[in-house]
């Protein structure tokens, strides 16, 4: 099952505009379907388009100077990306994004975007709010990354994805992770990630299968 974003006007993206200036953005959009080998944005790239996860999901990353992924995020439906488009003067991505399974997103080319941006300021607002947004994320999980342990930063990552694209299920919470994802948003190794799951499998906490967690017992795991 995927997960979809059923109204694209429901994204914050679109907050305090009104349905005729929602309509005429949503008309300049290309729908766009990804699979999840090809790159959708790259640093080497001019910013030129921006873009709004409509279906699936996407995981925005950087790399280590080693080739290492650092996944910054996991964009669900109703997330944005590209916002250096929204710059008067290009510049590159800062990131690179990529599909994590079939994937649907809506994307704007740079000259019609600031076209609305001018015309429409709660629109370049609601970006800059989303840029906040983003930012502040990524201070907390610096903070957590000199505070925490690794078990606490993983229990807060599962929970975070949980809360934001998990499935209720019969018997938890079901989410559609990779381990080495999941390591990497919880700034730890791919090893410790796999023997602290192992160890909240044993314990009854979570259930793992091939790319996917399912949270049992959510108050226990971040307890």
């Amino acid at each position: 099952m995927n997960r979809e974003l059923n109204e694209p006007a429901s994204s914050p993206l679109f907050s305090g505009l009104g349905s005729d200036e929602i309509v005429r953005i949503l008309a300049a959009a290309a729908e766009r379907t990804f699979t999840g080998s090809e790159i959708i944005i790259s640093p080497e790239e001019p910013a030129s388009r921006f873009f709004l996860v409509t279906s699936g999901y996407v995981n925005y990353f950087v790399l280590t100077s080693h080739g290492e992924e650092i996944l910054l995020r996991r964009m669900i439906p109703g997330d944005i990306f590209g916002l250096a488009a929204f710059l008067s003067r290009p510049m590159g991505y800062l990131g690179t994004a990529k599909p994590a399974r079939l994937s649907k997103v809506l994307e704007w080319q740079r000259p019609p975007l600031l076209q609305f941006a001018e015309a429409y300021p709660r629109l370049l607002e609601n970006a800059f709010r989303v840029s906040l947004h983003y930012i502040a994320g990524c201070a907390r999980r610096h903070a957590r990354r000199v505070s925490n342990t690794a078990a606490e930063r993983l229990a807060i990552a599962i929970a975070d994805l949980a809360r934001r694209s998990g499935r209720v299920q019969p018997s938890g919470v079901e989410v559609e992770i990779k381990n080495e994802e999941l390591a990497s948003l919880a700034d730890t190794t791919l090893f410790t990630a796999s023997r602290v799951l192992k160890r909240w499998e044993r314990e009854g906490t979570v259930s793992k299968s091939r790319g996917k967690v399912l949270l049992r017992c959510p108050e226990k795991l971040l307890s």
